[in-house]
């Protein structure tokens, strides 16, 4: 036996021998090919930078950031010119390549691709298109040590970006490389609007390229109340969107925008009761969130000729969201439920109404939703391939990965989406619910588990993500934003060394502090607190997790003595401890809810209102 452990212990050691040599190989290929390249020597700039002369408005944008951003690391000012020189530093979509140089031999990247390259001394930020452009001078930024890991938000205190000063500024080339995202579409969703306004949606959008998010979705009028709709931001958003490249999609629950009771002076159900839905007592219904009558022809033509007339009064859109009213009911005529179930009807109007824009020569794209009662793929229908198609499973259960059939719902929504990979060709994005409103702002941590999600979708064939952008508690998310960025570009990035990114910029000294109540968060909150679809636990259990988020309580106070409340880090620190005393008093509502003690349940929840409400501007609460 001695000899027996003796010899598995040797076999050990030679196999890490064996691991150590082979890294050490590799470290030695990386920096024998690596080159350092000296950018600004002793306060004297080496390299201009270089855009086309027929730049596009985001081509120069990107060759303008580029210059501000080495400006600030290097403290010198960099030049940006339109012929190439010894040293130059080419900011250019592939398409402007032949005007720099002719007979460049380098390779083109894609569209949703970009490049980084050196030939001889110079070196080359190249984009498939003029968007990945940006996203170039980014990764190259990123490289002599830039961060971004929020928008600019108020209640970030500076802290969301971060800018190294190097007055001896090199960097370090290893090889050329191209970067492909694998995931197409990365969205982030206005939504519901609780707290956007001009200034933070500019913010917002500043940031997304920085992430590599590439498409903003905003309502083309939430509920139809007026209060979030695209032509309220139109205006000072759309040169914002246009100047980074990003996608301007709009829409959402809405058939009714184009075909209600209101229109023609409100004489429109009058003139036509025929085009309205039939209710299940045979009426004809005004009523918004009834579908109208998908299988009159007229009531059709009509619904798209106006769906026209705001395309056309709207160029600056390129994806439509053309989905029925939320918690809708179809239109019970015999001559619609003859379309067949009603994923068939919505795929069939749809899919007129994409060829219909087609016909018109409009390049916008629809988009529409597999939600709610059509989750399920049509039977009889196929949906136009050239429609975009967001799958939404609303009811996830985060206690358990969206593959996984512990959870019946989750179990529904892979079944349903596997389905609808097998029918339809066209491209497939998931609408996630990574930070939900039903949530009501509890610090749902989930990085890891989007990235377990995340490789599934990849491997099934999905084409894309989205996530809604509150930034009203974009604090309480922000680690989740930030990491499902990177996500979407590269399921298999390194987690744990982007929450550690993230947390090192903004806590400083006590990121590990930091780190642990992270990953505390997100080992807890989705088990045990008040979130749709979450089982509930034994009292012993609950005890158990309380005390884990207590102890992260006590660490972060402890850490909050050594600073002085004017320290922004005093601030972010606390804004953690408050959402720490959130999950712990959500925690303890469910445990009394489990125990079936009503008073304790009413008590903790008015304790939980008064909380959000005293911190209604920190970043970390949305109260509703």
């Amino acid at each position: 036996m001695a000899f027996s452990k003796r010899y598995y212990e040797l076999k050990a050691i030679f196999s890490l021998w064996k691991l150590l040599t082979v890294l050490f190989t590799l470290f030695g290929v990386y920096f024998a090919n690596a080159e350092t390249i000296a950018l600004v020597s002793e306060g004297e700039t080496n390299y201009c930078i270089v855009s086309p002369v027929s730049a596009s408005s985001t081509e120069k944008f990107a060759a303008e950031e580029l210059k501000k951003y080495l400006s600030r690391i290097s403290q010198s000012d960099f030049e940006i010119v339109t012929k190439i020189t010894d040293h130059s530093i080419i900011v250019s979509s592939t398409n402007s390549l032949l005007e720099i140089e002719p007979r460049l031999d380098i390779p083109a990247p894609e569209r949703e691709e970009y490049g980084i390259f050196k030939c001889e001394e110079t070196l080359w930020l190249v984009g498939g298109s003029d968007r990945t452009v940006l996203y170039a001078v980014y990764d190259f930024l990123s490289t002599l040590g830039c961060r971004w890991i929020a928008p600019d938000f108020d209640f970030y205190e500076g802290k969301s970006q971060f800018v190294p000063i190097k007055t001896e500024l090199s960097y370090t080339h290893s090889s050329d490389r191209i970067e492909k995202p694998v995931l197409k579409y990365r969205k982030l969703y206005i939504e519901e609007g609780l707290s956007h306004n001009p200034e933070n949606l500019k913010k917002m959008v500043d940031w997304m390229p920085k992430a590599r998010f590439n498409i903003l979705v905003s309502p083309l009028d939430y509920e139809g109340k007026g209060r979030v709709r695209w032509d309220n931001w139109r205006e000072e958003l759309t040169p914002e969107l246009e100047k980074r490249g990003i996608i301007i999609e709009v829409g959402g629950h809405g058939y009714q925008n184009f075909l209600n009771a209101d229109m023609e002076n409100g004489q429109l159900y009058e003139a036509h009761p025929e085009w309205f839905g039939m209710d299940k007592d045979g009426k004809r219904s005004a009523n918004s969130h009834m579908v109208f009558c998908t299988s009159d022809p007229e009531a059709v033509c009509y619904l798209q000729g106006n769906l026209l007339a705001y395309l056309k009064a709207h160029p600056e859109i390129d994806i439509f969201d053309f989905w029925p009213p939320d918690s809708e009911t179809w239109c019970g005529c015999p001559a619609c439920q003859a379309l067949g179930t009603e994923t068939d009807r919505h795929a069939l109007l749809v899919s007129k109404t994409a060829q219909f824009l087609q016909e018109k020569l409009l390049s916008v794209r629809l988009e529409c939703l597999a939600y709610s009662r059509y989750t399920k793929p049509p039977q009889n229908e196929i949906l136009d391939r050239n429609v975009l198609l967001d799958f939404c499973p609303i009811n996830q259960n985060f206690e358990h990965q969206i593959y996984e059939e512990k959870s019946e719902n989750n179990k529904a929504y892979k079944e349903n989406l596997l389905s609808w990979l097998k029918l339809f060709d066209g491209d497939i994005s998931i609408y996630s619910y990574y930070r939900k409103y039903a949530w009501r702002s509890l610090p749902v941590i989930i990085p890891h588990y989007m990235q377990n999600d995340l490789r599934f979708y990849r491997d099934c064939g999905i084409k894309g993500i989205s996530v809604y952008s509150e930034p009203g508690d974009w604090f309480t998310y922000g680690v989740n934003h930030y990491v499902l960025g990177h996500l979407a570009w590269n399921p298999e990035i390194d987690v744990d060394s982007l929450i550690m990114d993230y947390c090192t910029k903004l806590y400083g000294d006590k990121a590990n502090l930091a780190v642990s109540v992270y990953g505390e968060l997100e080992n807890i909150v989705r088990f045990v607190c008040k979130i749709p679809h979450t089982a509930l636990k034994t009292t012993n259990l609950y005890n158990e997790y309380i005390s884990r988020l207590e102890v992260c309580s006590i660490k972060i106070e402890a850490a909050l003595n050594l600073h002085n409340s004017e320290d922004p880090l005093y601030r972010h620190l606390h804004r953690l401890k408050l959402m720490v005393e959130y999950a712990t008093q959500s925690a303890r509502l469910m445990k009394f809810t489990s125990e079936e003690n009503k008073e304790k349940v009413d008590e903790i929840a008015d304790g939980i209102k008064i909380l959000m409400n005293e911190h209604t501007y920190a970043g970390v609460f949305i109260p509703r």
